[in-house]
């Protein structure tokens, strides 16, 4: 749609919304069209506004003109509002990263129940573990080209791989008929397609040795990924792109070394997981002690913490 007929609608959906009854307001993640209206819209709040950037303004419109256009915007919409009412500003990597500038703000993280480090939460008993001695690679969540699936499907092609390890997938609801597809014939393949509640899917995150968040830097360059949190709080290991600097940055302040990292290739990543084998077990152990930090931190008392 036209930007005006979008800022339009904006607008009219927050005219439903009487604010002046709330202290608090938070934008858990900051639209940029809603976070423009919301600056041309609201001239008066005694309260605190928090506007979260969970994902950074230049994820919603990627390689187009609008994409700076709705940059620019949100930059402006934050020091209009920052003059007129109480803003915090809190993002999942402590920064905005606009086309034109950064801003530094809040690391806050989204809240989780209790997960027992390294195991499954709320007594779940399941049995994911395989009496396979391979190395397993988790991928979790939608099949997609920017979370490395292709990747994913090529290093399962490898000879090298299939020797030393098995990759486990954990794909959402609706995706049977491409876990059959992919896992048919392989040996280095287990796939699962499946609901799961939080217990159950700690549990299969428990199931893993090493959690695969080979991201396209295209798409991940700026941003966090619940994966990666959630491979923290269970105290796993990770596999990350080189070029993904957020993501590293972050493991790098809360679990130093326990990562590894391979350029956005099927060749560099074979590389990378052969050096793996023999460093898996310190890399564990770093991780472990990172998820007793990282679980301090997404706690709902954390997140709505204004210091």
């Amino acid at each position: 749609m036209p930007w005006r007929t979008l800022l339009r609608c904006a607008a009219e959906d927050l005219q439903k919304i009487d604010f002046s009854g709330y202290d608090k307001l938070i934008f858990h993640t900051a639209d940029p069209v809603y976070l423009v209206a919301l600056g041309r819209s609201l001239r008066r709040f005694p309260g605190m506004l928090y506007l979260g950037f969970m994902l950074p303004p230049t994820f919603w419109l990627r390689a187009t003109a609008a994409r700076k256009i709705l940059s620019v915007a949100s930059d402006i919409a934050i020091g209009s509002l920052k003059r007129r009412v109480r803003v915090v500003l809190y993002s999942e990597t402590g920064a905005i990263r606009f086309d034109h500038r950064s801003r530094k703000c809040f690391l806050k993280l989204a809240p989780v129940q209790s997960v027992a480090v390294g195991g499954i939460s709320n007594g779940s008993k399941q049995t994911l573990r395989q009496r396979d001695e391979r190395i397993k690679i988790g991928f979790f969540g939608a099949a997609l080209d920017d979370k490395g699936f292709q990747i994913l499907l090529q290093l399962a092609a490898d000879a090298a791989v299939r020797s030393r390890f098995l990759i486990k997938l954990f794909l959402p609801p609706g995706q049977q008929e491409l876990m059959d597809r992919v896992s048919a014939g392989n040996d280095a393949i287990w796939a699962s397609s499946e609901d799961r509640d939080l217990a159950t899917y700690f549990g299969c995150m428990s199931s893993v040795d090493l959690v695969y968040a080979l991201y396209s830097p295209l798409a991940y360059k700026d941003r966090m990924s619940g994966i990666v949190q959630d491979a923290m709080l269970a105290g796993k290991p990770l596999l990350v792109t080189t070029g993904c600097t957020e993501m590293r940055r972050f493991i790098e302040q809360i679990a130093p070394d326990a990562y590894v990292y391979a350029d956005y290739s099927v060749s560099d990543t074979v590389r990378c997981l052969a050096s793996t084998i023999e460093t898996l077990a310190g890399l564990s152990e770093r991780a472990r002690v990172g998820a007793e930090k990282i679980r301090k931190m997404k706690t709902f008392e954390a997140y709505f913490s204004v210091g």
